[in-house]
């Protein structure tokens, strides 16, 4: 077990970002704490195992990846706004910055809390790995299921290739983002299951740093990132995608965001119910982190402006939703937060069933490419996604989230949850 607060020195027990660790451990922080949680809904939703409002902001993460890859499949057709937000595609930088606030909001709320690395591994490996692998074999084989029902309406359709055992090397072990021949051989969305496993791995590490040194720990992870993205960027300068595109979309290349939502945690929790930045200062930092990650200096990628505009753009989103009664109940809404605790079985099977459903569209229907596609991908499409997703949820990915809650009888309690 490695202790998280309290067995370093004074002078070592920054603990996050201040003296008082947190929320504090001592019993004035303890009684502030208390009246915090009365006073509102922030505290209330933070006091319970899940946040049904970060539920809903999964939902607006899987909406945004979905609206890119649909878009794609529809021929981009050019429309005013929306072509613009859509083609953005930063549902990857959501999802990081979403995976830093909840592996850190159990020890955000408690500072004396400990983590046993190997139980946490073993937590997320179960929770993760088997339906992906799952989604792996349902995209290679719908393509031959698709091929054997038009051959048996009388239809003709040739059989697909089969991944090559590099491909599936690549993709089992969670490597294939190193590989620029193999990264999106068998799914092109999931090079960011690669991306995810490495920040897991890397979370007990950093946690360990911030809890050690406070500031100085956050400034010298931040540091490790971003001389990273500088080197290995000016290595691969001018090679183009996807050598460009993949020095970037490791754990170290996105370990910015995966920050960002920690501190997030932490903000969220010393603050409690009184907020102290108001809500439109974080529409400020939205919108504001959202036209830095697309200003000019993006284009320079080993400088990661788009990965911290971004990581500063959701970062306020979340504290924004989770600190107003609107966006707690918006996103906290049972629609919205009900898909947004199935959006990895959707995530993990949207692509595959949607570029086959736009290819029906077009060769068996006669749409072509443009808006009334993309809408039908949108409407028709998303259900599609929906049904299918929760298919598999109910039997590949509930079972796991079961699974990953079994606590061996020897290990503590002393690990994040994770969502």
């Amino acid at each position: 077990m490695i202790p998280l607060s309290g067995a370093p020195p004074a002078s070592t027990t920054t603990a996050w970002v201040g003296p008082e660790r947190l929320g504090g451990c001592g019993e004035g922080d303890d009684r502030m704490h208390r009246s915090q949680t009365a006073r509102g809904a922030v505290t209330k939703a933070l006091s319970r195992d899940r946040i049904a409002s970060i539920d809903g902001l999964r939902a607006l993460a899987f909406a945004l990846v979905f609206a890119f890859h649909t878009w794609e499949f529809a021929g981009s057709p050019d429309i005013p706004v929306l072509s613009s937000v859509v083609s953005q595609n930063t549902r990857p930088d959501f999802f990081v910055v979403l995976t830093g606030f909840v592996l850190a909001l159990p020890f955000a709320r408690n500072p004396d809390r400990q983590i046993h690395t190997a139980t946490y591994l073993r937590r997320r490996v179960r929770r993760i790995v088997l339906p992906y692998y799952a989604a792996l074999a349902f995209a290679v084989l719908l393509p031959q299921l698709l091929v054997l029902i038009v051959r048996m309406l009388g239809g003709q359709a040739s059989w697909q290739p089969w991944p090559t055992w590099q491909n599936w090397a690549w993709h089992l072990s969670f490597l294939h983002i190193f590989s620029p021949e193999y990264w999106a051989g068998i799914n092109g969305s999931l090079w960011t299951m690669s991306l995810e496993m490495q920040l897991y791995v890397l979370f007990p590490l950093v946690l360990v740093i911030i809890s050690r040194w406070g500031i100085g720990g956050i400034i010298a992870v931040l540091g490790v990132s971003l001389a990273y993205r500088l080197i290995a960027g000016l290595a691969v300068e001018g090679q183009g995608f996807p050598m460009e595109f993949l020095v970037g979309a490791n754990g170290l290349g996105r370990l910015q965001e995966f920050l960002a939502g920690m501190l997030c945690a932490a903000f969220l929790f010393r603050r409690g119910v009184k907020r102290r930045v108001e809500w439109w200062m974080l529409a400020i930092g939205v919108v504001g982190g959202y036209l830095l990650a697309n200003s000019p200096l993006s284009a320079l990628t080993y400088l990661s402006v788009r990965e911290i505009g971004l990581a500063v753009a959701f970062s306020s989103l979340i504290v924004l939703v989770l600190s107003t009664r609107l966006g707690e109940r918006g996103f906290g809404s049972r629609p919205v937060s009900w898909v947004g605790y199935r959006a990895y079985s959707f995530f993990l099977i949207h692509q595959p069933l949607m570029w086959f459903f736009s290819e029906f569209l077009t060769k068996m229907l006669g749409i072509d490419d443009g808006a009334l596609k993309l809408v039908l991908l949108w409407t028709v499409g998303l259900a599609i996604t929906v049904g299918v997703g929760q298919i598999f949820f109910v039997l590949i990915e509930k079972p796991c989230i079961a699974w990953s809650k079994r606590t061996p009888r020897s290990a503590k309690r002393a690990y994040p949850v994770g969502y």
